[in-house]
């Protein structure tokens, strides 16, 4: 990877998986650390969208329409996934 590429983008959706990832390692409710995640991933998708292929790092692997859309479709569903197991359990 030359230096010109921009680790920013992808260091940022990093950090926001394992901040959700280690909650629910610490015991927090999944729920919690999987809407975590999913925004990290909607985030991704939006900077992807916002940066130039060039500079796209490792959030850049395919167009830059496709990863938005595949980064966007796994985060609205792992919300929206973890948004439904939250009111299944309060279902209960």
């Amino acid at each position: 990877m030359s230096a010109d590429h921009a680790w920013g983008p992808y260091l940022l959706v990093l950090a926001g998986a394992v901040v959700g990832l280690g909650a629910i390692a610490l015991g927090e409710s999944p729920t919690i650390g999987g809407v975590v995640v999913g925004l990290a991933l909607l985030t991704g998708a939006v900077l992807r969208l916002w940066t130039a292929d060039r500079r796209a790092g490792l959030l850049g692997s395919r167009s830059r329409g496709l990863d938005a859309l595949v980064f966007a479709v796994l985060g609205v569903v792992l919300v929206l996934g973890s948004l439904s197991l939250l009111l299944e359990l309060h279902a209960t």
